[in-house]
This record gives C-alpha cells, structure tokens and sequence, in this order.
C-alpha cells in the first residue's frame, strides 16, 4: 500500500471523533431541531462511513490492452457539488484494435454520482457511457472509432457527486464564516497502469488546509490549489487517503422533494406547470438563537453568512401569470428579469434560511403549448419536448416527482428522458369537465443536479380529431342534463294539499 499505517490510525481516530460529535450534538438537541442534524449523517458523504479502509484490491480488472501514458484530474471544491474532471491519455498496448474503455468509479461513491459524461479530449465529441456493474462500478465507454494497436487517444470524464462534503464544525454562529472537510482517493481510480497521474484540487477561497496526505508525497499548496502528485508508475485501482479544509461562503440549499406537475391542454393551446418544493439548508447548523436586529444591521452577514436569502430560477422566456405562493398563501417579494433566453425569476422567503432550516413553497406559470409541442406531418402523433426540471442555482435534488398530465384521449403514450429514472407510473387524473378521465404519467427520479435541467425530455402520445370533440361533447352533453332536468322540475307541482277556494 501507498500510505502510511500511522497516517491511517490518525485518519481513523479523526474521523471517529467527528461521528461521535455530530452523534452527540445531534442528541442533546432539542425535539425540535433534531430533524435539523439527521441529514448530517447517512444521507451524506462516502457510504462506507464506518470504514475508512481501502476496499480490497482483488477485484476482477478488465483486459489490459490499454496503458494510460498521463491523467489529470481536478476536484472542484468551489460549489455543494463536487464536480471531479478527469483527462486521460491512453495508448492501446494490444495487438487488435479497441473501442472499449472502462472507467471505474469507487462503489462507496455510487450513491452520491448525480451525472456523469465522456467526450473526446480534443473534438469535444460526446462518447457512449453505460453501465457495468462489478464490485467496483464500472462504466463502459465506446470509443468514436476502434482504437489500432500503438495507437492514441484522449478521454475526458465529467462526474458531479452531491453530499460529499461536510461542514466542521457543525455549527456556526449567525454571520460566522463556515469550513467543510472532503476526504478522497489521493490518487484517480483507473482500470489500467499510469505511466503518470496528478490531481488538482481547487477551492472557492485561499483558506485551504490539508489535513492527510500520504506520507511519500508532499502536497503543493498555492493560493486556493492542492496539488497531489505526479505520481508515477501507478497500479490498477490504486488507493491513498487524503483529506482538506476549506471555507465554503454561502449557503448549501438541497431540494428533499419536488413534485412538478406538467398538464397539456390543447383547447386552450396551454402548457400549465406547477412546482411543489420541499427543501433545506445542508450548512452549518446555527449555533444560538437568530437575531433579526443583527441580521439587518450587519451587511458582511448578508454577503458571507451562510442562510438563503433568496431563490433563483430559470423558466421558458414565454412564460405568462406567474405565481409563488406557500402555506399562508401569496408572496409578493419576487421580480421577474426578462432574458434573451429565458425569465429569471428571483423570490425571497418570508424569513432567511439557516443551516439545518427548512421551507416549502410552490411556484407555477403558464406557456403556450404550440412552443413545444409539434405534430408528426400526415399522422396523429404529437411530441412534446421540454425541459424535464426547471432547476433552482447551485442545488440538488433527493426525490423528484414528475407528473405529465396529456389531454383526454391521448394514447401510446411514451417518454423519454435523457438520465435513468427510478419508475415510471400510468395513471388517469380526472379534472374539470372530464368524462373518461386524462391518462397521465408518474416519472420518479432521485439525485439529481442543476445539469439535469439544461437536458429535455420527449413525450410522444396519439391524439386523433376525434378525441377534440370529447371535452366540447361533455360539456354539451352536459348542459341537455341540465335544461332537461330543469323542464321537467319547472312541470311538476310540488304544492302539499289543495288551494284555498275563493269564497
């Protein structure tokens, strides 16, 4: 192994006391804040918690036919969510031509990968990335064009991991700057020897401590920067343990759950959507009670405290009769900036948002819906394309809920969405004037990121001419009932007895 056993021991015993800390804390909380300090411990961080000893090595490898010749990679510490870039260099050492890569990932970070992407290094050509699952996680990446022996080319991986890191200390004082610390792998995991490999990590502030780091190589730190390496002469799934501190200004807004409903009505050439929001403060926890008088005499508190002052969204630049409401009801701190691409939308809540503090919303507009939606030329099928998530700056997302409400008499319906999804559910959902009922369709998904947004998902669905008479139908229909049941009444007596004769 790489690392030192009395660098591991002090790993160890670290990370110990800080479990017990956030376990201790999060007891002798009241019953109130208890929620607050849950997030604090399995949902974040590396799954394997409890160990921080390197997985085993005698894992299955891939064929070697590749030698990776140089790899960088950067860690990007600057946002909540840890995007990781690594560029690879490799050299195909076999005697056939190649088109298969595999890329491992740590399988104690399965549960924190929100997205990832391959692309040629040099034409920015996206490249296929699928699964494979082993006991470490493998992704399959085919090559553009198969690869000839002592032949070269670059690869470039982008993953974006949410909840790895954590603050510490827990709790901070109101207007108080808040740390974080990340633990990783000194060194990138790949599937195949590297002739050299060297990893930068990058900060949002100066403020950079390294805490471990193996014992062989001493870390250069400049400015916001961490360089590990070069190491040479690197094994297959090679391990080390390294660990920083660093300030992170601003607050760590985490959606718990969405649920976003999209309804298509073609009378009305409408596309109404409406957003559900259940979401929290992953900083700092507050130590003390809030103080509104220094929250609004303090500006430094406002500019590097860590609470949420405001929320911003992006939403289609024809967007009309926007709305932002919660349980009280309407909020009228909002406005509204008109873009070349889109709307920006900035709300403020009713009250600044601490770590470990909680708020729901829900927000909504309306669209037309020939924006979107197009029709297959001689055929009844129509194609809805839309942004699947209309996503909130710097946040993730645990569970979204995304409900496609078609029109009455759509059928074969089909979606594609461009990331994996958990379910997909049929319904019907019966709304004003309907008779049969509207079929609609559930999407669960989980982990998603501010990445997921910029992508589009395709609904497909047939609507014939005959399914615009339904609703007119119904509600002629309808109204017979109504004038006929109102002749009938206005015929029968209803008087008890007869009348008085007049004398």
């Amino acid at each position: 192994m790489r690392f030192s056993s009395s660098k591991v021991l002090v790993a160890l015993l670290a990370t110990l006391a800080f479990t017990s800390l956030v376990k201790v804390q999060g007891q002798g909380q009241g019953q109130g804040q208890q929620s607050d300090t849950d997030w604090l411990g399995n949902d974040s961080g590396y799954e394997g918690d409890d160990s921080d000893e390197p997985p085993p090595r005698d894992v299955p490898l891939v064929p070697q036919v590749f030698k990776i010749t140089n790899l960088l990679r950067t860690v990007d510490l600057s946002k909540p969510i840890v995007r990781e870039v690594t560029s690879v260099a490799i050299l195909n050492i076999g005697t056939e031509s190649v088109t298969d890569y595999y890329f491992p990932l740590d399988s104690g970070y399965l549960k924190n990968l929100a997205f990832i992407k391959a692309e040629n290094r040099k034409t920015k050509e996206p490249l296929e990335m699928t699964r494979d699952p082993k006991d470490y996680q493998y992704y399959h990446i085919k090559l553009s064009a198969p690869l000839p022996p002592n032949e070269k080319t670059q690869i470039t991986v982008t993953a974006h991991f949410t909840n790895l890191v954590r603050p510490f200390p827990t709790h901070v004082k109101q207007g108080e700057r808040q740390q974080f610390s990340y633990f990783g792998n000194s060194f990138a995991l790949t599937a195949y020897p590297a002739a050299k490999q060297k990893t930068t990590i990058v900060a949002p502030t100066s403020t950079l401590e390294i805490l471990f780091h193996l014992e062989e190589n001493v870390p250069t730190v400049t400015a916001n920067q961490v360089v590990l390496g070069p190491f040479t002469n690197v094994e297959p799934l090679e391990h080390g343990i390294f660990e920083v501190q660093y300030q992170l200004p601003g607050p760590l807004p985490h959606v718990r759950h969405l649920r976003r409903d999209i309804e298509i009505s073609h009378w009305g050439n409408n596309l109404a959507v409406e957003e559900h929001y259940n979401l929290i403060n992953r900083g700092a926890l507050l130590e003390g009670q809030f103080n509104r008088l220094d929250y609004m005499r303090n500006p430094v508190t406002l500019r590097e405290g860590n609470m949420i002052t405001a929320f911003r969204a992006e939403i289609p630049k024809l967007a009309r009769d926007i709305y932002y409401r919660d349980e009280i009801g309407n909020i009228s701190t909002s406005a509204i900036l008109h873009q070349p691409d889109n709307i920006l939308l900035t709300f403020k809540p009713r009250f600044p948002i601490f770590g470990g503090w909680n708020t729901t919303w829900y927000m909504g507009y309306n669209a037309p819906l020939n924006e979107y939606l197009r029709r297959v030329p001689g055929t009844d099928k129509y194609i809805l394309k839309f942004p699947a998530v209309v996503p909130l700056a710097q946040t993730s997302y645990t569970d979204i809920d995304i409900r496609i409400i078609l029109p009455e008499g759509a059928k074969n319906v089909n979606v594609q969405l461009p990331y994996e999804v958990d379910a997909v559910e049929n319904s019907t959902t019966k709304t004003y004037m309907d008779s049969a009922g509207r079929h609609t369709v559930t999407i669960y998904a989980h982990n998603l990121i501010e990445e997921h947004g910029r992508l589009e998902m395709l609904v497909e669905y047939e609507y014939s001419a005959s399914s615009y008479l339904i609703k007119p139908f119904a509600a002629a229909s309808m109204l017979m009932v109504i004038f006929a049941t109102s002749m009938v009444f206005s015929r029968l007596d209803f008087r008890i007895g007869q009348s008085v004769l007049k004398k």
